[in-house]
């Protein structure tokens, strides 16, 4: 929530400043730095208490309020630091004495000094009135919330059964599942059903329960919720499975476990939360018995299903299609009429009933819930779009009461970047490399040099995702996610959390009381919304998505007014952006990657000294109208950390070896200039870990075994390649390899490679087919995925592969499933489709993008 959010970003941004106070020196710095580590560790102190205050915010005004003026107080500390952090940067490296006398300056003389002096006063006059508000209401410093979620588990009951006669879609599951129940053997003792919120895991597992129960000696069925009360779950199982009352009132673990080794049971655990749960469950419930007992769980997430039955165990149920997701409206309206032979819908209703089900995205909760509104409307086009609307709009339903839970289980830490995927447009497929970049400029998260902000992302993600409250569209080889999105619902109840704790806002709800206070905004439209400082002045991230059909969306001048801002994305058909940009002194991400061909950037980007990520994609530079390129149009970003798709004509050599923080490079149609710059002496960057090198002309060399930070490679359309006239880095662990010739087998200096883990080759133009040599004893020593595209029109390569080589890889990934490749890969092959034509048409527009190349590079030369 916004709270949490704020706690997070003020606490990463007080470590930021302490750890540059702490490698300056100088007695006039010692006040500020106790206000620096207070403030850390007050806030530390806040966000302990979030949980525990948040499960009794329901029925306490006051404590509500508690909350309320944590997030206030957080976000005016952070107001305070982002005036005074880019003062102590500018100081830093520039000695001790000198930063210390400007110390003095700031702290010792002038308004401003004694201003901020009096604004950390009274912050922590506040903060005292906000402990003893704390301390009032009982709230715990832990995360323990007590059983003030059971209330809200018990109204959740109500919402969990569907109509119980329906399966569309589910048939075969119910069979599956059936077989393996009724199964001797005894890898089948536990069944766990996983699968998103509503996606009706309890109502198949009930139906399961209720078929087979006749055949099993004794059975229960128990809600298990988030809040377990364990103790009093196994005296319900006692009482169903027919304990005596006497052995339920004294040792009741020991004579159930008793009871339960002795006769066939069947015990349906329902909604099972956490893996904790399940150990308070298994010590009494025998899952080792020989006497065919069997054990249904559900759970919403899979990691848990997984802990508890292992991955033969899990039955994963899926979101329904659109034709099962009809299926199941029409049944489930036919259900609750006493005239069955009567249409439903009725014909005219049928094109806002089919919009209806298309907004529940294949939930079949969310259909049976629609279901029911309309049970209450009459049959009329207006009554039917309220229900359209109330889906689109609301959560004042059973639905969103369900993903509310799921939100409220989240940790405090986890809510804010959960809720961030609200700021993207419903179905978009959102890569984590975006996320990630704009994380780091809102300080969500923050590069502490010790682990990498995407690994942070990924872990953050993954917890998103055993949760199931986002979808996983696509992973990288390495098993991290690249993409993902969010369930159309889900999406709809992140807007309206973020709305109600002014964590983000829409450009469609801009009448907000609280839009003075606004941190975050996503806009689909630019001319909807004034780009006013007044109305805004807090805005950090602003998100552009261009919704305007063909016509090219204007970014205005005033944009340059957002003093605040400290990430800009645009998405879409955007003319241009204004130089005014200039003016955001704060801006640390400028992603453009995804504006469509023809925006055109002003020059003063490249001179934007705070911006640490710049994403470019077709978008291109304004020319320049002087004939002679001199210093005021070379790139001066000396805090760069992501430079993504700059091409040679823009990005010289000469500026590249002013880039020292530079952590990912993309360098598009570069020259031989560039990359005698990445082959010199020292690293242009002691931080690079990332590279990428777009080229199409012949090279002759490149040199980059100096580069011991760098971990990930890729390399795309090289010609007349030999693999001795590369050096790869020593450190490597990702290599991507494509439209790239080579003349002869780089898997001689390849399989050298101590760290190398993966490794993809594609689509080697030339025009005989290459032999790939893995064999050796020494050949890949960490290489765990090998992923090999369709290298050329004359054939597939040929692959040598023998037990020695390569001992850990576990996954072969292949473009053509009928290849003759060794035995050994074939055990362990995944294909990907990739067919003739497509590297056709690669070939083909290498062969035109070559031939344009130089002289587009001539035309450059001439008019930069």
């Amino acid at each position: 929530m916004a709270e949490s959010a704020a706690l997070t970003a003020v606490i990463n941004q007080a470590v930021q400043i302490g750890a540059n106070l702490i490698v300056e020196t100088g007695s006039r710095m010692y006040r500020l730095k106790e206000d620096i580590e207070w403030i850390g560790s007050k806030m530390r102190h806040f966000k302990s208490c979030l949980k525990d205050a948040e499960s009794k915010q329901g029925g306490s005004y006051e404590v509500a309020n508690l909350i309320n003026e944590m997030r206030d107080l957080a976000l005016d500390i952070e107001d305070i630091l982002d005036t005074y952090l880019p003062e102590i940067e500018s100081h830093k490296g520039k000695g001790p004495f000198r930063f210390v006398k400007h110390a003095a300056c700031i702290l010792c003389y002038g308004a401003t000094a004694n201003t901020f002096a009096r604004k950390i006063e009274r912050i922590k006059r506040r903060a005292q009135d906000i402990e003893a508000t704390r301390e009032r209401c009982r709230i715990n410093l832990d995360t323990d919330g007590g059983n003030a979620d059971m209330d809200v588990w018990d109204r959740r009951k109500k919402f969990l059964v569907a109509p119980e006669s329906i399966f569309v879609g589910r048939k075969d599951t119910l069979q599956e599942v059936k077989e393996k129940l009724r199964s001797s053997d005894l890898d089948c003792k536990m069944i766990c059903i996983v699968g998103d919120a509503g996606v009706g895991k309890t109502t198949v597992g009930k139906n399961i329960y209720k078929e087979v129960q006749s055949e099993f000696t004794s059975s229960a069925l128990v809600y298990v919720s988030n809040e377990p009360r364990v103790p009093e779950l196994l005296l319900e199982i006692a009482k169903q499975v027919g304990l005596e009352k006497e052995k339920m009132e004294e040792n009741l673990e020991a004579n159930l476990c008793s009871l339960l080794n002795e006769k066939r049971c069947l015990i349906f655990l329902d909604d099972i939360w956490t893996n904790e749960t399940w150990d308070e469950f298994k010590n009494v419930i025998p899952i080792n018995s020989r006497n065919c007992s069997r054990i249904i769980i559900t759970s919403r997430y899979t990691h848990v299903g997984r802990y508890i039955g292992g991955e033969s165990s899990l039955i994963e149920l899926k979101l329904l299609d659109q034709e099962k997701s009809w299926e199941l409206f029409s049944e489930s309206m036919k259900s609750s009429s006493e005239n069955m032979s009567e249409r439903f819908p009725p014909k005219e209703l049928e094109d806002i009933a089919k919009k209806i089900v298309k907004r529940c995205g294949g939930l079949p909760l969310a259909i049976v819930v629609a279901v029911g509104m309309l049970r209450q409307r009459r049959r009329n086009k207006h009554a039917w779009n309220e229900v359209l609307d109330i889906l689109s709009t609301s959560s004042e339903n059973n639905c969103s009461k369900i993903l509310s839970l799921s939100y409220k289980d989240l940790p405090p830490d986890l809510r804010p970047f959960f809720l961030y995927f609200g700021l993207f447009p419903e179905d978009e497929e959102i890569f984590v490399s975006d996320l990630c970049k704009a994380w780091l400029a809102e300080k969500l998260i923050r590069d502490d040099g010790n682990r990498n902000p995407d690994e942070i992302v990924a872990a953050k993600l993954e917890m998103l995702s055993d949760r199931n409250l986002i979808q996983v569209s696509m992973r990288h080889l390495d098993g991290r996610v690249q993409s993902c999105r969010i369930h159309d619902l889900l999406h709809v109840f992140c807007i309206e959390m973020a709305e109600e704790n002014n964590f983000f806002c829409t450009s469609h709800n801009t009448h907000s009381n609280s839009f003075s206070m606004l941190r975050r905004l996503t806009i689909d439209n630019t001319s909807q919304y004034s780009f006013s400082n007044s109305k805004t002045p807090k805005l950090r991230t602003l998100l552009c998505f261009s919704n305007s059909g063909e016509e090219m969306s204007l970014i205005p001048n005033e944009i340059g007014n957002l003093s605040s801002l400290t990430c800009l994305m645009l998405r879409g058909k955007f003319q241009k952006i204004p130089s005014t940009i200039r003016n955001l002194k704060k801006l640390v991400t400028l992603d453009i990657g995804y504006a469509e061909f023809g925006c055109q950037l002003p020059r003063t980007i490249l001179r934007m000294k705070h911006l640490k990520h710049l994403i470019l994609g077709d978008a291109m530079f304004e020319s320049n109208k002087c004939t002679k390129l001199n210093v005021r149009n070379e790139v001066c970003l000396p805090n760069i950390e992501t430079l993504h798709c700059v091409p040679d004509y823009i990005l010289k050599a000469r500026s590249l070896q002013k880039l020292s923080n530079l952590r990912e490079l993309s360098l598009c149609w570069i020259n031989e200039e560039h990359l005698n710059v990445l082959s010199g002496k020292t690293p242009i960057s002691e931080k690079l870990c990332n590279l990428e090198l777009i080229e199409i002309m012949q090279f002759k060399r490149l040199n980059l075994s100096h580069y011991d930070h760098l971990t990930r490679l890729a390399l795309e359309g090289f010609f007349c390649v030999t693999p001795d006239i590369i050096e790869f880095p020593p450190n490597l662990i990702y290599l991507s390899i494509s439209l790239t010739e080579f003349t002869e087998d780089p898997m001689k200096v390849l399989k050298e490679l101590p760290r190398l883990e993966i490794l993809l080759l594609a689509y080697n133009i030339h025009g005989q087919p290459i032999t790939l040599d893995f064999s050796g004893e020494n050949s890949f020593p960490e290489l765990q995925v090998l992923s090999i595209r369709s290298f050329t029109l004359g054939g597939f390569p040929e692959l040598i592969v023998d037990q020695i080589g390569m001992p850990k890889l576990y996954k072969f990934v292949c473009s053509e499933k009928d290849l003759n490749v060794p035995e050994r890969l074939r055990e362990i092959m995944l294909v990907e489709s990739s067919s003739i034509e497509e590297v056709s048409v690669l070939v083909l527009v290498l062969i035109m993008v070559y031939t344009v190349s130089s002289l587009f590079s001539s035309f450059l030369t001439i008019k930069y």
